[in-house]
């Protein structure tokens, strides 16, 4: 599938009325189709995994479901530990994040090293990324050192960050 036909589905899946909700709650993108998850999920699946065609998407980072289809068609054998990092510091919202985590980072050898170089980091997204991150690994049982999971999200509760406190209170509950 070419770029194209991506976004000629965009176009014949978009609902103007969730655009204009996503735009009312804050959405930072300049282009909102208005798609819901699943509609992406089956575009995704059209698609299948292609490099190339990811990294345009992730580049069109004005538009939302661009942004959100990238991850899911990204091979992850081929995904490197540099183009990583370069993805987590570029996500602009929590649902971008919440994506690229689920979708892409979680299966990744390095993603638990990801967590514990971002949980640190200045930006309150990037740690929200880290934590995000962290809590997909947890629900697939590759968190080997619960200690320093454990550390990690009492030093962001300090923080005291809106962004990630409830990241913070689910990690802190098990």
């Amino acid at each position: 599938m070419e770029l194209k036909e991506i976004k000629q589905q965009f176009f014949t899946y978009r609902n103007g009325m969730l655009a204009d909700r996503l735009r009312e709650a804050g959405d930072c993108h300049h282009v909102i189709f208005g798609l819901n998850l699943p509609q992406i999920v089956d575009i995704a699946c059209m698609a299948g995994n292609d490099k190339a065609l990811a990294e345009q998407l992730w580049a069109n980072d004005t538009t939302r479901e661009s942004r959100l289809i990238a991850p899911m068609i990204y091979p992850r054998e081929l995904m490197t530990i540099e183009t990583a990092r370069e993805w987590i510091e570029a996500v602009e919202n929590t649902e971008v994040a919440d994506i690229v985590c689920h979708r892409l980072l979680r299966y990744l050898d390095f993603a638990w090293e990801l967590c514990e170089e971002y949980a640190g980091a200045a930006s309150d997204m990037q740690r929200y990324v880290a934590l995000r991150l962290a809590l997909n690994l947890d629900a697939l049982g590759r968190i080997a050192d619960r200690d320093a999971l454990r550390l990690i999200a009492e030093r962001e509760q300090e923080r005291q960050c809106a962004l990630t406190a409830p990241l913070v209170a689910s990690l802190l509950e098990d």
